[in-house]
């Protein structure tokens, strides 16, 4: 189990650990391969799931969280598919990120993906791991309902450009935004986000077809990185419900 905090662990057993009463409960509604479930006398698991009772102290041994709430489950990792036919047919819209080392801002992004709708998520491989324990948290269960790949980015990027789909990449030198969602939409839509420190590498700004800005109005030098992307999605969210109801 502390195994698994490891990500090459991880990579190689194809197994991640979920933790907390929501998480391990969309954890079992999601279909996933369920490798082990544990519960303390004390939680609030409910005893139609048969988890197997272990000590608040076996417990603290196996959880990496500071307060561990007392539910665990070790869950076999998605098989990623067929890359290559996922590129061939590019989404409305998906999101791609770049060099996202903050396990919190990736949790949320995906999260937040979410519930905007969002297709699926590139992660580039230098970012954290989308199954990352602290990853896995932040999401709130929406890593079990949505597509996300760890890929080579700007290969992959490179791959949906061929295909016709629109490449963003998010930064200050690009159009607004908001100039950009009152345009006739793409077919197909890759928004990239890069790190708040460092932006997009220049292996992925190559692969962009563009670049768009989030104007503001204030002093601050940058957005959170989750913030950023949340108002990318929602824009895009926007744009789609105004087509809806014209067609």
């Amino acid at each position: 189990m502390r195994a698994l905090r490891n990500r090459k662990t991880r990579s190689d057993e194809r197994k991640f650990v979920v933790e907390g009463l929501k998480g391990v409960d969309e954890a079992l509604s999601s279909g996933w391969r369920v490798h082990g479930l544990y519960a303390t006398a004390d939680s609030k698991a409910p005893e139609e799931w048969g988890a197997d009772r272990v000590s608040t102290k076996d417990m603290s041994r196996m959880s990496s969280l500071k307060a561990p709430p007392g539910i665990l489950a070790v869950m076999g990792m998605p098989d990623e598919g067929d890359l290559d036919a996922v590129v061939q047919h590019p989404a409305p819209f998906a999101l791609a990120v770049d060099g996202i080392s903050d396990p919190g801002n990736l949790g949320t992004i995906i999260r937040t993906a979410d519930w905007f709708g969002v297709a699926g998520i590139w992660v580039s491989r230098d970012s954290v791991d989308p199954f990352n324990p602290k990853v896995v948290q932040a999401t709130m269960g929406a890593i079990f309902r949505l597509p996300i790949w760890s890929v080579d980015l700007p290969e992959t990027l490179h791959k949906l450009s061929s295909q016709g789909a629109l490449i963003q990449g998010l930064e200050l030198a690009g159009q607004s935004l908001w100039t950009f969602e009152e345009q006739a939409a793409p077919a197909s839509r890759v928004a990239v986000l890069g790190s708040e420190s460092h932006g997009l590498s220049e292996e992925v700004r190559e692969a962009c077809s563009e670049f768009i800005h989030i104007p503001g109005g204030g002093q601050s030098e940058s957005l959170n990185a989750s913030m950023a992307a949340g108002i990318v999605m929602a824009a895009w969210h926007a744009t789609s419900l105004s087509a809806q109801e014209q067609n």
